[in-house]
């Protein structure tokens, strides 16, 4: 179980357990029409919204109608009459015969295109069951008239197990399994847009500077949130491929600890990078203070490292670590000891590279006093940064700079010939946990130097449990954050594309502080990818076992969004937001503008796919078949394009 509050462990020790058991009735006065239309796509509605033990009798069907939304009504429709409605248990016996040559069609080696299309004949298979009329009963089955006449025809008499909801939603569940495995990169979310910064932000003061441009403070008109906006002129020395790179990099990274990306643009004498803010400062002011205990620190290494070890796994070389570059983004108390404690963020990817495994680098990249001596040599890999992160570390112990000079040369000469002190007093009045991870981290031997990953796991950081403070969450916060999870399996496509978008461009809010920390509550290991076996723990602490195993595989599918293997922290939190609370009219308007790239006011599957798929993607056709399936629900005229109102109502449609 999770770590609680006090407050939350009073509230639970205290707990009645009562709870409102009452379910609405429906009024004696409201009338139903004779016939129902029924969309194909709201068939798995009907079934899910029955009784957990059985399908429910006609008249459950039919009290249904109030929940078929209107908006389906230009679709293509099955029309059950009254009189024609099936028993419950030959639904139940067609869904079960249709879930099973499902699960054949799953282990077949077949495209996922051919797979796509047998799938689609069984949903249409089912739609012929279910509308076929009843056949009447003969005089021999009804029997004499002075006998009780059984309410249910004599086929289907046999005693079977009914299906259960549960089994059911997995029928659905399956048919959408294909639909679900439509990737999601994260590079779509971040495009460079046209026109002007200034049309959509309001630029403040400055916030800083360095080789490459200035930093601004920034506000987006429509979130009325801060950003910070980096400009960057071109020169004539400048290599404008080096800012491309960096934004390249920044567009593929997903991780708490890493600043974030929202758009860019390129004008004809500048590059605007429109990144994530933070206005609590930088880390390097903090050195000198001496305020910070090793129970502090170890809490802000532990997300540097955590950031690292995520950058690494992914190819991925930073090579200019430093105080500087690492960023407080939020404070934050802890209740217990009263004591203040930082999430930072690492910025600055412009000398970062996507590099190969097993291969040395060469290029002399880096910050005089942090700078690794493989790195002057001509001949390192990524643990340079974890070299960095130990200098930074032992100036934080100690109050000054393991290697240092009166310039760069003397710095310079004393990293590639000295050793650091070990007998520094200020360093041995330090426990010996952090002691040992210093010498591993400031090792020149590179084949011995810690690793990020074995950094992250070393016995300092289980010590004072830094990962179990970012885990202190209030029980009855997690509740409604786990409904939504299991609820996000049920959105169509678009509805996850937009909730994706909008995700990716809010602000780090306090609400989604709180679904941080249940992530890291879930990822033990702490580098930020949840794995299934993960999900599968954290999940079962709050939610039978059993029903967790059997949704685990489709509800990694549907989290997955990139297909990569892992949740990263942003596919995570698109699951557990307020859907009702993020897809407000407002934001839909950013989201529709953004899908609107050509400004005609309307939509297609063609838009929607440029705005969220790349080239390699596009050229499948299921992606957009999948997508003007989820278009022609709300398409009123049939023409295969919607327009705002209708975007709207394809987007409200079945939200939970």
């Amino acid at each position: 179980m999770g770590t609680f509050c006090e407050s939350c462990q009073n509230k639970e020790n205290n707990n009645n357990n009562n709870e409102d058991s009452t379910t609405p009735k429906c009024s004696k006065n409201d009338t139903l029409s004779d016939t129902i239309l029924l969309p194909k796509q709201c068939i798995d509605d009907v079934i899910q919204n029955e009784k957990p033990k059985n399908i429910g009798n006609n008249n459950d069907i039919i009290n249904n109608k109030n929940k078929i939304n209107k908006n389906f009504a230009k679709s293509k429709t099955i029309i059950i009459n009254d009189n024609n409605i099936k028993s419950s248990k030959v639904i139940n016996r067609t869904i079960s015969k249709i879930s099973k040559k499902i699960k054949k069609l799953n282990s077949l080696k077949i495209s996922d295109e051919k797979k796509q299309k047998l799938i689609n004949d069984e949903i249409n298979l089912l739609e012929k069951k279910l509308s076929k009329p009843k056949r009447k009963l003969s005089k021999s089955e009804i029997g004499p008239r002075n006998k009780k006449v059984s309410k249910m025809p004599v086929f289907t008499r046999r005693k079977k197990k009914s299906t259960t909801l549960m089994e059911n939603k997995n029928v659905i569940n399956q048919l959408r399994k294909i639909q679900m495995s439509i990737p999601l990169f994260q590079e779509s979310l971040v495009q460079q847009q046209k026109g002007n910064p200034s049309d959509k932000y309001i630029i403040g003061k400055k916030i800083g500077a360095g080789s490459y441009g200035t930093v601004y403070e920034a506000t987006n008109i429509i979130f009325k949130s801060k950003v910070a906006m980096k400009m960057i002129i071109k020169r004539e020395n400048m290599k404008p491929e080096y800012i491309k790179n960096e934004i390249e990099i920044l567009k593929k990274l997903s991780h708490p600890n890493i600043v974030k990306i929202y758009e860019f643009y390129e004008s004809t004498n500048c590059f605007y990078l429109i990144n994530e803010f933070c206005d609590q400062g930088e880390l390097y002011n903090y050195i000198n203070k001496s305020t910070l205990n090793e129970q502090q620190l170890s809490i802000i290494f532990y997300q540097v490292f955590s950031g690292l070890c995520y950058l690494h796994e992914n190819n991925i070389l930073h090579r200019d670590i430093k105080p500087e570059n690492i960023l407080i983004s939020k404070k934050e108390q802890d209740l217990k000891t009263n004591e203040e404690y930082f999430w930072i963020k690492i910025i600055d990817f412009g000398t970062a590279k996507i590099f190969e495994r097993g291969e040395k680098e060469k290029r002399i990249v880096g910050s005089a006093y942090y700078i690794a001596p493989e790195v002057l040599d001509q001949n390192y890999n990524e643990k340079c940064d974890t070299w960095s992160v130990g200098v930074i570390l032992y100036m934080f112990l100690v109050g000054r700079a393991p290697f240092d000079g009166y310039n760069n040369e003397e710095i310079i000469n004393s990293i590639r010939t000295k050793n650091y002190d070990e007998n520094n007093p200020k360093l041995l009045e330090r426990s010996a946990e952090v002691r040992d991870l210093i010498n591993n981290l400031l090792n020149k031997n590179i084949e011995q130097r810690y690793s990020a990953k074995e950094a992250l796991n070393h016995g300092w950081f289980k010590k004072f449990n830094g990962r179990k403070l970012f885990a202190n969450f209030c029980k009855n916060d997690i509740e409604p954050f786990i409904n939504n999870i299991f609820n996000y399996i049920l959105l169509s496509k678009i509805q996850q594309l937009v909730i994706a978008f909008l995700v990716h461009n809010m602000p780090m809010s306090d609400k989604f502080g709180n679904i941080l920390k249940i992530y890291r509550h879930f990822n033990e290991l702490g580098d930020c990818k949840l794995t299934k076996e993960e999900l599968i723990k954290g999940l079962s602490n709050y939610r039978d076992e059993n029903e967790v195993k059997q949704k685990v595989d489709i509800l990694f599918i549907s989290l997955d969004g990139d297909n990569n293997g892992y949740i990263e922290f942003e596919e995570f939190l698109r699951a557990c937001v307020d859907k009702k609370e993020i897809l407000n009219e407002n934001n839909l308007k950013y989201a529709f503008k953004f899908l609107d790239h050509n400004g005609s006011g309307k939509l297609n599957s063609q838009k929607i796919l440029y705005a969220f798929m790349n080239d390699e993607y596009n050229k499948d056709k299921k992606f957009e078949i999948s997508i003007e399936k989820d278009i022609s629900e709300v398409d009123g005229d049939g023409d295969g394009e919607i327009n705002f109102d209708e975007f709207k109502l394809l987007i409200f449609s079945n939200l939970i």
